[in-house]
């Protein structure tokens, strides 16, 4: 349905962090739908984001106008049932405007410098040794001196890529689960968190660096090598699993790999080989096919394999890593791709890692500048006050909750929207309450409070700027309102069509007894293709489909005789078959009894044909989504038009043509 499709591309073509610049301004009324005006800016701008070719012409603009009709009427009767009062409905909208607000809460221009960080760093591979000293994120002191003294240590014994593979190995073997020391081959941006990725990045081949904090610990890192970045590769891959422990299992799974190989080399289908005997079952459904990947997300010795394949089709050899034996075909390659074609991707992922955290930190220090904040550290005081030791341990119990309206912080935006917030005692209270968290760090009750109040302050900030943003930016405004309407029509159409198509048994087979000359079966044949695997198999096949109907033979009974000494020997596959669904019974005469033909892959098929069936309807038990499908869009068309009936529209023709030319 054209206009469920667009509703839900207007759903779709926000992702966080996508939102566009709206246009130049353009407040004049271009139609009027129930009384309620709407402007060129607001049908401009969802036309635009659905017209995907970029070309306006008068023709689609009329097409889509009509649908922008259908679209407001069934909003404005979705509105006048009050679905838009219903907690549900408020409930979703709130989460798509915390998801979509996000972007505008963060320091763009810094965002854009980190994005371009992101790209040049994908543009090369860096291949690193590291030793981690394990500190958790809110240790005392004296541990985090400790482990810098360790790491100091182990620096001064680094002079070379010699002296920190033997180090490794002496670490390795010491018994410290304190201290991690391991080879990371090669990795790319994101591959690490972002202070690491940041340090081994900015270090020089071949030195080794200064302590860097994550959140696991304390790092020294090895920049071991750089490459230019190898990009994406797309693989299919059969699988023969062996943990490396179980001499037995690694020699099954050997000889296993081995004969597949060889049934490769004879010129055997490499997909369906992989759903047949892959160990990777979730590969093996789709043929063996992989996921895209590059450097750092598969392990070393696979991508090194996958990489080292030249062309598309190319198979390796078998190889091993320690999740089994592996054999290999390359599907297809892509380099890293442009900024511009990686821009939002990047941005996306920015948003989720830790380096987004510095764009908010950022746009914390320009809203203070820009917002007039009052403190009122008296009420706040009083609220303190009421908090005990146990807060330092995260078990704070207050005898009673602060239930005052005093303000301790008011905020003011004096140049976008006048708008004046306040954030109570009761606000404060419950932050303090909400967000206690044990210490380990030997801090006093006071220098925590002055954390969580600085803290508190910069919630409210964020918070007030949440509330602010319909003011100081109308494309975040003009979004929000089709998010609003989206969700209205997705529950509205629910409602009045989808569910109802579904859940009206009757009014469907009503539908269907007037409709079904419309929805035919072409000619078809009932038969069984056999698929063998050569000459012989094909002579025990033949006779045993002889004996099929005679004998009452099922299509396994058949499988178990002729496939007990290769699961390969024999596929078979029965139905009814119209034209152009299966090419072996296209290949033959449509007669009744047993023909061969040749499959692409030089396979022998036999093609048993039991009976021809003329053209007929299809019955309802046989196509009823295609009918429910057809019968949601007369419900849907009925109900379009019984709105036009029921609210007025008007669309000004001089402003719409305007608009054309």
């Amino acid at each position: 349905m054209k206009m469920i499709k667009c509703v839900v591309s207007l759903m779709l073509a926000y992702t966080i962090g996508g939102a566009k610049m709206l246009p130049a301004q353009d407040n004049r009324v271009l139609m009027t739908i129930a009384e309620k005006q709407v402007t060129v800016d607001e049908f401009l701008g969802i036309y635009n984001k659905n017209n995907t070719s970029n070309v306006i012409d008068k023709k689609s603009m009329e097409e889509y106008l009509d649908l922008f009709i259908n679209f407001k009427l069934k909003v404005q009767a979705a509105e006048d049932l009050g679905m838009d009062t219903v907690q549900k409905f408020i409930n979703e909208l709130a989460g798509y405007e915390r998801q979509l607000a996000q972007p505008y809460l963060s320091d763009r221009d810094l965002n854009d410098q980190l994005i371009k960080e992101a790209y040049d760093r994908s543009t090369e591979d860096i291949s690193a040794f590291h030793i981690l000293v394990k500190v958790p994120e809110n240790a005392p002191a004296k541990d985090t001196l400790a482990a810098l003294k360790k790491l100091t240590n182990y620096r001064k014994q680094i002079k070379s890529e010699a002296d920190m593979k033997s180090l490794l190995e002496a670490l390795k073997n010491d018994g410290d689960d304190n201290t991690i020391a391991e080879d990371l081959g090669y990795f790319t941006a994101f591959s690490m968190v972002y202070p690491f990725e940041s340090k081994a990045y900015n270090a020089e081949q071949g030195a080794i660096t200064e302590p860097v904090r994550t959140r696991f610990g304390y790092h020294i890192i090895y920049v071991r090598d750089r490459r230019p970045a190898r990009g994406e590769i797309l693989v299919s891959h059969i699988m023969a699993k062996s943990d490396g422990e179980n001499a037995e299992m690694a020699k099954t799974a050997k000889e296993r790999i081995d004969e597949i190989n060889e049934k490769i080399k004879a010129g055997e289908d490499f997909a369906e080989l992989a759903r047949q005997f892959s160990e990777d079952k979730g590969s093996a459904k789709s043929g063996g096919k992989l996921p895209w990947f590059g450097t750092g997300r598969m392990v070393n010795t696979f991508e090194d394999a996958a990489f080292g394949l030249e062309n598309a089709g190319d198979i390796s050899e078998p190889m091993q890593t320690n999740y089994g034996w592996h054999i290999i075909r390359k599907e297809d390659y892509r380099g890293l791709g442009t900024f511009d074609d990686l821009k939002s991707g990047l941005k996306k992922r920015i948003e989720r890692d830790a380096r987004g955290q510095r764009g908010r930190v950022s746009l914390l220090k320009k809203l203070k500048k820009d917002y007039a904040l009052s403190h009122n550290y008296k009420n706040r005081d009083e609220v303190n006050r009421q908090v005990s030791n146990d807060f330092l341990q995260g078990n704070w119990k207050p005898e009673r909750k602060d239930t005052l309206t005093d303000a301790v912080l008011t905020i003011t935006d004096n140049v976008h929207s006048k708008r004046t917030q306040s954030f109570t005692r009761i606000d404060y209270f419950n932050y303090l309450f909400k967000f206690q968290k044990k210490q380990a760090d030997g801090k006093l009750l006071g220098e925590v409070m002055s954390e969580r109040w600085e803290s508190f302050v910069n919630a409210s900030v964020v918070d007030f700027e949440r509330g602010n943003l319909d003011a100081k930016y109308p494309e975040f405004k003009a979004l929000m309102q089709e998010y609003h309407d989206g969700i209205l029509l997705f529950e509205l159409m629910d409602e009045r069509v989808w569910s109802k198509a579904v859940k009206d048994t009757t009014g469907l087979e009503a539908f269907y007894d007037l409709n079904k000359n419309n929805f035919m079966w072409d000619q078809r044949v009932d038969a069984s293709v056999y698929e063998c695997a050569n000459e012989e198999v094909a002579a025990k096949v033949e006779k045993l489909a002889k004996k099929r109907l005679k004998k009452g033979l099922t299509d396994t009974d058949i499988l178990n005789e002729v496939n007990k000494e290769s699961a390969l020997n024999l596929r078979i596959n029965s139905g009814l078959f119209a034209k152009g669904a299966n090419e072996s019974i296209d290949a033959v005469s449509q007669t009744s009894g047993i023909q061969r033909t040749a499959t692409e892959n030089g396979k022998i098929a036999l093609v048993q044909i039991y009976s021809t069936l003329e053209p007929q309807p299809k019955a309802l038990t046989e196509a009823r989504g295609l009918f429910t499908s057809a019968y949601q869009t007369e419900l849907e068309e009925k109900w379009i038009a019984d709105l036009r009936s029921k609210y007025s529209f008007n669309v000004d023709a001089a402003v719409f043509d305007s608009i054309n030319k």
